[in-house]
């Protein structure tokens, strides 16, 4: 039973928010994993070390990627559909957890990429501990961030 609760993401399954937009941003790009730092090469430009992830086939990944896509614009089976706004892409991976005995609190995290056709950014939120009758989470903050790139920067989501 451990086995299956871990395959998707629950029980011992731990990951940090740094962690979770690195694994991906690696699917978003084919699979280079990125590592969070930077530095400028003797010219001044800005270098991002990356290393190639092995032993995942780029079709599984793409499988990956248009499930994420789906997520977002399904409109009956889609948990992220709230993230089709229009003016960008988006593919997307939601989750919540609810905690304690009594179940009255719940942590719920969005992470995905945009723009879909050309990835460029990766996102993750995390909202822990929130109250359960809180209708709003995760998915609605970055719902608004959208919302607010579209209308005031537009050319970071094209």
């Amino acid at each position: 039973g451990n086995t299956y609760h871990t395959s998707i993401g629950q029980f011992g399954f731990q990951i940090s928010s740094l962690e979770l937009v690195r694994a991906v941003s690696a699917l978003a790009n084919g699979g280079e994993l990125v590592t969070p730092h930077l530095t400028l090469d003797s010219s001044g430009s800005k270098v991002y070390p990356k290393e190639k992830i092995e032993g995942i086939k780029p079709e599984h990944m793409q499988i990956v990627r248009e499930g994420m896509r789906q997520c977002v614009i399904n409109p009956v089976h889609g948990t992220c559909k709230v993230l089709a706004v229009p003016g960008v892409s988006v593919a997307a991976k939601s989750g919540t957890a609810e905690l304690g005995v009594t179940k009255q609190q719940v942590n719920s995290w969005i992470s995905g990429f945009f723009p879909y056709e050309n990835p460029k950014y990766a996102f993750v939120i995390m909202m822990e501990r929130a109250n359960v009758k809180n209708p709003y989470g995760a998915t609605f903050v970055m719902k608004g961030t959208l919302n607010y790139m579209v209308a005031n920067t537009p050319e970071y989501i094209k």
